[in-house]
C-alpha cells in the first residue's frame, strides 16, 4: 500500500537497535473506521541465520487485535513493558485500536482486558480463528489489512458520543504538553473526577493519571534517543517537579534509568 510507512511507532524502546533485524510497517485505518481503528502494523523478520532479537515496548493505552501462526489474540492495555522475542522466520499483523475503540467492538468494560493477553476466541467465539486462518493464508499487507478491515466492521458497534469524547482527551494528552494532571482534564471538559476516572476504566482499561504518565515517557523516551538530550532539562519540560521523581517513573517503566537508555 503506497500509505505504508516504516516509521516506528510510539512506545517502541530502542528502534535503532531493530535495524536490520525486522521490519516494521504502518498502514493507516480506512477512513470510516477512523474513530475505532488507530492503525494496522505488521512485523515481518528473518532471524534463521542469527540470534534471536528480543523487542521491548512500552505499550500505548490501547487494545490490539494481534494474528501470529496462524492464532488470533487480543492485549489489552498492558501497564507495564511488553516484551517479545523474534525468532526463525515470521510475521505479525496486528490492528491498534483507537483509545476508546475497542469498547464498541466488546461492549464489555475494557478494565476486563487490562494486563491481559487472551485468545481471541474468547471475545469473538469461533470468528475468531476463522478470522486468524484466512489472514494465514495470504501474505499481502494490503489483502491482509482488508480481512482485518472487514473482521472490524462485522464486529463493531455505534461508536458512542461518549467513546468519542475519550478519545478526543486522549488525543489531547497526547499531543498537549500542559496537561500533567488529572485536574487539567477536569478543567478542560468539565467533568467530575471519578466520572473521569469511571469512564477511563469502563472504556480504556486505566486511569487518565496512567494515560497522562505514559505518554510524557513516550515522548521521553523518544527524545532520549538524542545522547545530547539533558534528562534533567526533560524532567522539567515534561512537567516532573524535580528529576529524581521523572528518573524513578521512567527505571520502573522501561527498567533503566533515562541515564542509562541514553547511552545505550
Amino acid at each position: 500500500m503506497d500509505s505504508t510507512t516504516d516509521a516506528p511507532p510510539r512506545g517502541v524502546l530502542d528502534p535503532r537497535s531493530g535495524v536490520g533485524v525486522y521490519r516494521e510497517a504502518l498502514i493507516p485505518a480506512a477512513e470510516d473506521l477512523a474513530n475505532i481503528v488507530a492503525h494496522h502494523w505488521t512485523v515481518r523478520w528473518d532471524l534463521r541465520a542469527r540470534e534471536p532479537y528480543v523487542v521491548e515496548v512500552l505499550p500505548s493505552p490501547s487494545v490490539v487485535l494481534v494474528v501470529e501462526d496462524g492464532q488470533c489474540r487480543v492485549h489489552g492495555v498492558l501497564r507495564g513493558r511488553f516484551e517479545h522475542t523474534l525468532a526463525g522466520r515470521g510475521s505479525i499483523f496486528g490492528t491498534s485500536f483507537r483509545p476508546a475503540g475497542f469498547h464498541s467492538l466488546s461492549g464489555r468494560p475494557v478494565t476486563e482486558l487490562t494486563d491481559r493477553v487472551v485468545a481471541g476466541s474468547e471475545i469473538f467465539g469461533k470468528d475468531a480463528d476463522r478470522f486468524a486462518a484466512r489472514m494465514a493464508r495470504v501474505h499481502e499487507v494490503d489483502e491482509r489489512t482488508a480481512i482485518a478491515e472487514a473482521f472490524v466492521r462485522e464486529h463493531r458497534s455505534t461508536v458512542t458520543p461518549t467513546a468519542t469524547m475519550l478519545n478526543e482527551i486522549v488525543e489531547l494528552v497526547m499531543t498537549d504538553r500542559d496537561i500533567v494532571r488529572v485536574d487539567d482534564l477536569v478543567d478542560r471538559f468539565g467533568l467530575g473526577k471519578r466520572t473521569l476516572q469511571k469512564l477511563f476504566r469502563d472504556h480504556i482499561g486505566v486511569s487518565p493519571k496512567w494515560v497522562i504518565q505514559r505518554y510524557r515517557l513516550h515522548e521521553a523516551a523518544q527524545r532520549l534517543e538524542d545522547p545530547e538530550t539533558d534528562p534533567a532539562t526533560l524532567a522539567a519540560e515534561l512537567g516532573y517537579a524535580d528529576q529524581a521523581h521523572f528518573t524513578r517513573d521512567f527505571k520502573s517503566a522501561v527498567g533503566r534509568p533515562p541515564v542509562a537508555y541514553r547511552r545505550q
